[in-house]
């Protein structure tokens, strides 16, 4: 993988672990991601867009043809892999908090009123305070898996790993 490749995939990268902190930090100001939806669009593609050219790189370099990683830790500064563990626990505790506040349900406004909406069942009505709190929350879990995803593509590309020869 040539260096210009690299520095073509890890600037995005960067740039989108930079704006998923700057969305989570933003969801405890009022940020929502109805306020977002197109940059909440662009992150969500953009962290598929770039797994594609991560997983096609080691395709190349691994043997057995599948994501190895051992392979990935062994090549990585010794933070990197603890650092993607925590970020990924972060991710999933945000995800079961939503989900306990939210009672599984989203928060919307229906007829005027805030609720929270279950596949076109209210399952409770709620206080514009509890909305938004719920609306930062929702930020807060999309965030926290897109600083996962961008933060893996932007460690995965920073550091350049060894060609494999066989």
């Amino acid at each position: 993988m040539t260096s210009d490749t690299r520095l073509f995939l890890v600037v995005p990268s960067a740039f989108g672990l930079t704006a998923s902190i700057v969305a989570y930090g933003g969801s405890y100001v009022g940020m929502s991601m109805d306020s977002l939806s197109f940059w909440a669009i662009m992150l969500h593609i953009g962290a598929i867009f770039l797994i594609v050219p991560m997983y096609l790189a080691n395709l190349s370099g691994i043997k057995d043809r599948t994501f190895s990683w051992k392979v990935f830790a062994q090549e990585m500064p010794r933070w990197v892999v603890p650092s993607i563990k925590l970020l990924g626990l972060f991710s999933a505790l945000h995800f079961i908090l939503f989900l306990i506040q939210s009672h599984a349900a989203s928060p919307q406004i229906k007829n005027g009123e805030y609720v929270l909406n279950n596949h076109s069942q209210i399952v409770k009505v709620i206080t514009q305070r509890e909305y938004l709190m719920l609306k930062g929350a929702e930020l807060r879990l999309f965030a926290t898996g897109w600083m996962f995803c961008y933060f893996v593509e932007t460690m995965f590309w920073w550091f350049p790993r060894r060609v494999k020869t066989s």
